[in-house]
């Protein structure tokens, strides 16, 4: 089996602090106990890890984090489905996800509710902004998506 990529966040206890890193591994599991084993950074013991995630969803993360700067100046597709469902006036209908600091379309939102009360999460990796981030670039006025 193939040693994948994945990002380590720790969190310092004392004073709130995260610092990532990168582990190599098979799977989450021996991400999780190297990522355990390199909790002493620096000579202090005060680090915790606090995640554990496949470097392509750190990505998809940033990504998505930048797209929400740019949300807040247009009228765009929601970043999970693609559709032109979002309302035009950000906070009056659309959801914020609970997976990023992002607005969704309502739709979308009812089903991250869905999802973490069968606690069975869409990873942001199968979010149409991330297959297709050309789709919400902003045209020359600065406002419409071409979703």
């Amino acid at each position: 089996m193939e040693n994948k990529s994945w990002t380590v966040t720790y969190r310092n206890r004392d004073n709130g602090q995260r610092i990532t890193c990168t582990v190599f591994a098979q799977d989450r599991q021996k991400a999780q106990e190297r990522a355990g084993a390199d909790e002493q950074i620096g000579g202090c013991e005060v680090w915790e890890v606090e995640s554990v995630e496949p470097h392509e969803e750190t990505l998809a993360r940033i990504l998505v984090s930048e797209f929400a700067e740019k949300q807040q100046g247009g009228h765009f597709a929601c970043p999970r489905c693609g559709k032109m469902t979002m309302d035009a006036e950000i906070v009056t209908r659309n959801a914020l996800s609970r997976r990023a600091t992002v607005y969704i379309c309502d739709s979308c939102g009812m089903a991250e509710a869905m999802e973490d009360m069968a606690n069975s999460r869409t990873p942001l990796t199968a979010w149409s902004i991330v297959a297709a981030p050309g789709n919400w670039r902003m045209e020359e006025g600065g406002n419409e998506c071409e979703a």
